[in-house]
């Protein structure tokens, strides 16, 4: 399962569209990255924001990525 369905499954239930960042710090947040990205300094650019971050969590469970 990559971003792009990840993406769209996000998007048929909510109707938001996501950024890869959020994702990620997502995964990241729960041990699901394996490392880091090397064009990536310091913290994410645009971390998950809090609105987005529960349904994100409940999408990515159902999908059983986290």
């Amino acid at each position: 399962m990559g971003y792009v369905e990840i993406k769209e499954t996000y998007k048929k239930k909510y109707g938001l569209t996501l950024k890869n960042s959020w994702i990620a710090h997502v995964k990241s947040d729960h041990g699901k990255t394996t490392r880091r990205s090397p064009s990536r300094k310091g913290d994410y650019k645009f971390p998950c924001p809090n609105r987005v971050r529960p349904n994100l969590e409940k999408i990515l469970k159902e999908l059983k990525i986290i």
